[in-house]
Order: structure tokens, then C-alpha cells, then sequence
């Protein structure tokens, strides 16, 4: 393994313990034994380090979407290839990471955001499709896009996520499947 690579992994085995915020490179240094000039060698800051695991994150993320996505010309099965993906991927990011990228990392955070508002319109879209297939309702494109985008922004978050004990990707299941299937029973 690649120097640079090796001192990603031993960064994420840290991150996920401490925390970004608390992880430290004299720690990650003392506990891998990896010098600090060698990280440093690599890496010009703790913040290139966390923003390099959320880049490899974001672009695995996208990639798995992308695939699921691709994986049906049924629009039903393509929103559950989705789902499926994108839960999958949350259940890999502990709320605490994501929180500390809000709460610390801002600039960083900005990015998660427009990952999720472009991936939100891929779901529009393929509603959209399925719309004109006779898969699912008549609803305006803009409504729904906004509505989705705002349950997922006010709920699928840190803060929510952990103030309700909840993972990430129960928050977000529970968002689509309640966009998607609504909240009554047995429809008429």
C-alpha cells in the first residue's frame, strides 16, 4: 500500500472513533507510527486529509448511484435501485462525521449538500418518466422537486439524525418511502 494511501486508512480508522474534529495528527502519528513529517509530506493539513475521505466518499457515492440508476429502464425498480444505493452508503458514514463536517468544516459540508440536491433530481426526473409511463401520479415537477429537497435537508442532517437517535439511513428511507408512498394505509 501506497504511503499516502496508508495514512488515509489509518486517518479514517481514527475519524471514526474520534471524530474529525477531535482526531489529531500528533494521534495519528503516535498510534500508526507514521511520522508527522511523512504525513505532513503528503498531506498539507488535517483539513486536506478530511476533505480528501469526504472526496473519495462523494465520488464512490456518486458512482453507486450512478450504477443503480442505470441498473433498470423501470422507473420503480430504478427509485429502489436508488434507495438501495444511497442507504447503503449512509450506512457506512457514522451522523457524528457528518456532524462535525457541518458543524466545523462548513465549506466542506457545502458539498454534501449539492450531492444531494443533484441526486434529488435524478429522482425527479425518473418521477417525471414514470409519470409519462403511467407509473406514478400527475404532480408538478417543481413542487415535488422542492418538497423533496426540503424534507431531505431538514431531516436527513446531523442534528436531527442524532437528536432522534436515528442513522442516516433511516432518515433517508423514511423520507423517500414517505414521498413516494405517502402516509396513508390503505388508499381508496
Amino acid at each position: 500500500m501506497k504511503t499516502r494511501n496508508r495514512i488515509l486508512f489509518a486517518f479514517k480508522e481514527l475519524v471514526e472513533e474520534k471524530g474529525f474534529y477531535n482526531a489529531t495528527v500528533d494521534e495519528l502519528a503516535g498510534r500508526y507510527g507514521i511520522s508527522k513529517r511523512t504525513i505532513y509530506r503528503h498531506f498539507s493539513s488535517k483539513e486536506e486529509m478530511i476533505e480528501t475521505v469526504l472526496q473519495e466518499f462523494i465520488r464512490e457515492t456518486e458512482r453507486q448511484v450512478d450504477l443503480a440508476l442505470a441498473s433498470s429502464e423501470d422507473p420503480a425498480e430504478k427509485i429502489t435501485h436508488f434507495i438501495k444505493a444511497l442507504s447503503a452508503r449512509l450506512r457506512m458514514f457514522n451522523p457524528r462525521l457528518f456532524s462535525d463536517i457541518q458543524r466545523y468544516y462548513p465549506h466542506l459540508w457545502e458539498e454534501v449538500e449539492k450531492l444531494r440536491a443533484n441526486k434529488i433530481q435524478h429522482i425527479i426526473k425518473i418521477i417525471m418518466e414514470g409519470r409519462c409511463q403511467g407509473y406514478f401520479k400527475e404532480i408538478n415537477p417543481v413542487v415535488a422537486t422542492a418538497a423533496l429537497l426540503a424534507m431531505v435537508q431538514a431531516i436527513v442532517t446531523p442534528n436531527f439524525v442524532l437528536e432522534h437517535n436515528l442513522t442516516a439511513e433511516e432518515a433517508f428511507t423514511t423520507v423517500i418511502n414517505t414521498f413516494l408512498y405517502g402516509i396513508v394505509a390503505n388508499q381508496p
